[in-house]
C-alpha cells in the first residue's frame, strides 16, 4: 500500500504461478474434505483447489503424457472411495495403470463390450432412481437421502483415455454400432447425471478436435488441463491457456477453465 499526496492507492503485483507453487505436494489424508462431495485437487497461490460433485457433477481433464494427468485422476477417485462412492474405471490397456489394489475396490471395464454393458447398468440405475425420486417428491440424490433414509450412493465412471474409447477410425460397421451405443450412454449420464448421483470423470491426453462429441464436452462442466500444445488446450479448455501458462517440463502443474492455476497433490496409490 503507498501513500500520495493524502491519498491511499493498493498496489497489486501479479507473480508467476511457477515462482510462488511448490513443485511437488505430497497427498496428506488430513487434507480429506469434511463436505459431502467435495474432492480436493490441489493448491493454487489463493488456497485449495477443489470441486464440489453435488453442484458441479461431471469432471474433463487433459494433459500431455507425464502431465500427471493420471495421478490426478487417481487423487480424486481415491478421495470419492472414502466419501464412499461406488466406482467403475474404462481401461483398455489390460489394468497396468491401475494395479491390484484399485481392482479390489472398483469395476474395471477392460473390453469395450463390457464397458456398453456397464454403462448400460448406469443408464437404467438413472432411470431407476429418477422414478424413485419422482415418487418420494425429492430433485435430487442429497435430499432422497435425508427423506427416505436410504443411502444410495453416488456412481462414478471414469476413464483415462476416453479418446481412445471413442475413436471410430479405421473401426467396421459392428465395432461402429458398439461404440456408438457407448456414446449415447456416456452422453445421457452427462446430461441427466447430476441430480441422480452418477458422475464422469473423463480425461484424454489425445488433441483429436471431434474425438469428444459435444452433446458430452458441453455437458463437462469442470475443465482442468495440465501441460498441453494448444490444440489440446483448446479442446479441453475452450482456450490456449494450458499452451501459454503451464511450462512445458512442469509436472502436476495444472489450470482450470476459469484460469486458476494450481499444483495437483502427489497421491501415493499405497495410500488407496
Amino acid at each position: 500500500m503507498e501513500y500520495s499526496r493524502g491519498k491511499r492507492r493498493v498496489l497489486l503485483y501479479a507473480a508467476p504461478a511457477r515462482a510462488g507453487l511448490p513443485d511437488v505436494l505430497p497427498w496428506k489424508d488430513k487434507y480429506l474434505s469434511p463436505e459431502s462431495f467435495v474432492l480436493v485437487l490441489g493448491e493454487s497461490l489463493l488456497g485449495l483447489v477443489t470441486v464440489n460433485l453435488a453442484h458441479i457433477p461431471h469432471i474433463l481433464l487433459g494433459g500431455s503424457t507425464g502431465s500427471g494427468k493420471s495421478v490426478l485422476l487417481k487423487l480424486l477417485l481415491m478421495q470419492a472411495l472414502h466419501k464412499g462412492a461406488a466406482v467403475c474405471i474404462a481401461d483398455f490397456k489390460g489394468g497396468v495403470d491401475f494395479p491390484a489394489a484399485w481392482r479390489e475396490t472398483c469395476r474395471m471395464c477392460f473390453e469395450e463390450q463390457d464397458l456398453l454393458n456397464v454403462l448400460t447398468g448406469l443408464v437404467e440405475e438413472l432411470e431407476r432412481r429418477k422414478r424413485a425420486f419422482a415418487e418420494a417428491g425429492c430433485p435430487d440424490i442429497d435430499r432422497y437421502n435425508r427423506a427416505t433414509g436410504k443411502g444410495l450412493e453416488r456412481l462414478i465412471f471414469a476413464c483415462d483415455e476416453v479418446a481412445e474409447v471413442l475413436d471410430r477410425t479405421g473401426a467396421g460397421s459392428e465395432r461402429k454400432k458398439l461404440l456408438s451405443q457407448i456414446e449415447n450412454r456416456l452422453a445421457t449420464i452427462a446430461r441427466l447425471g447430476r441430480a441422480f448421483g452418477i458422475h464422469l470423470i473423463l480425461a484424454t491426453q489425445r488433441p483429436d478436435a471431434n474425438i469428444i462429441p459435444g452433446q458430452i464436452k458441453n455437458n463437462m462442466d469442470f475443465r482442468v488441463c495440465g501441460r498441453a500444445d494448444s490444440v489440446l488446450s483448446q479442446i479441453i479448455l475452450d482456450n490456449t491457456c494450458a499452451a501459454d501458462q503451464i511450462p512445458k517440463d512442469a509436472r502436476g502443474r495444472f489450470i482450470t477453465g476459469d484460469g486458476t492455476v494450481f499444483q495437483g497433490y502427489l497421491f501415493d496409490e499405497e495410500q488407496l
